[in-house]
């Protein structure tokens, strides 16, 4: 009977060590936070954290938030050699992209998101989607296969009394700043309409300078035609390659028939396509995640000028000149 009893916890032991290393060996991205209470006008900090067995040279993060209850202020990784990647934001989400020279191995944090609170409310800030990253055998960034995602979703009670302001300097490292893009009001109040009125007779008083100009503008978007257009590649797959729009339109995608071929997972086989028409550029979504300046453009085209950014899917980031 000993014996038997023995071979039994002897059989659970190591089930439980098998099960205990299977659990190590997950890679996995989780979203976590000391305390859910605030006050107006304090800060918020949120964790990213992983665990990885394979070293990673990168990570993206994408957050939802309500702009209405809160601010983004920053992300900071304490991750040696790990260097943030500003990107341009939307208003409710904050992007954030990471990346180092060297792989890095990663147990616990990954960056500490800061947050401002506005007022009294009840929210939540939600993972939306989360990525580790390495390079592929020829030498390109890509995410690292089977990696889940654990807890989401922080909830978050802030009282309408104003707080006291904190610096919140915990962590220490590489700061990647996440400043949200100014608010747009549908709604004009009254003496705004007025001040318009006066700007529009303003206007027509320079009419006749307006008319003037018009002759040296549309010289401008001439010469401006007749050089060669370029985009950039600044994040993404190529990175760093230049590509010399001589054909137009360009298509551009993940399928390798595109005229400029993005292997990502986040670009579709078709995503986008750069033409000219009226000595001028533009930019037209196919179905794709398309973003200029971080304005969404969805199934429909918008007006490419020199300095433009251009976001496809995550992380792929172009520069149009």
């Amino acid at each position: 009977m000993k014996s038997f009893t023995a071979c039994v916890l002897a059989i659970v032991f190591t089930f439980a060590v098998v099960m205990n290393v299977s659990a190590q060996a997950a890679e996995s991205i989780w979203l976590t936070a000391n305390t859910t209470a605030y006050k107006t006008g304090e800060t918020v900090s949120v964790t990213l954290n992983a665990a990885s067995t394979t070293p990673i040279q990168g990570f993206t993060f994408q957050i939802r938030y309500d702009p209405d209850c809160l601010r983004p202020v920053n992300a900071v990784s304490p991750i040696p050699g790990m260097n943030g990647l500003p990107l341009p934001q939307l208003r409710g989400q904050v992007d954030g992209s990471y990346a180092s020279t060297t792989p890095q191995t990663v147990n616990g944090v990954l960056a500490e998101i800061r947050f401002v609170t506005l007022g009294g409310c009840q929210t939540d800030l939600m993972l939306e989607s989360a990525a580790l990253a390495i390079r592929n055998a020829e030498g390109f960034a890509a995410p690292l296969p089977g990696v889940t995602i654990g807890e989401r979703n922080i909830a978050l009670n802030i009282d309408k009394e104003i707080g006291v302001s904190q610096s919140s300097q915990s962590i220490s490292g590489s700061i990647l700043p996440l400043d949200p893009p100014p608010p747009t009001y549908p709604k004009i109040p009254g003496w705004a309409i007025g001040l318009l009125g006066i700007l529009l007779i303003a206007g027509m008083v320079f009419g006749g300078f307006k008319l003037l100009r018009k002759r040296n503008d549309n010289a401008r978007k001439v010469s401006a035609a007749s050089q060669t257009p370029t985009l950039q590649v600044k994040h993404g797959p190529q990175a760093g390659k230049s590509f010399e729009l001589n054909k137009l339109p360009c298509l551009i995608g993940r399928d390798s028939v595109n005229d400029i071929c993005i292997n990502d997972p986040h670009v579709i086989s078709r995503h986008a396509k750069i033409f000219t028409t009226n000595n001028g550029y533009y930019l037209m979504d196919l179905g794709g995640e398309t973003f200029i300046n971080g304005q969404a453009v969805r199934k429909s085209s918008a007006v490419l000028k020199p300095g433009d950014v251009v976001r496809l899917g995550k992380s792929a980031l172009f520069v149009f000149g």
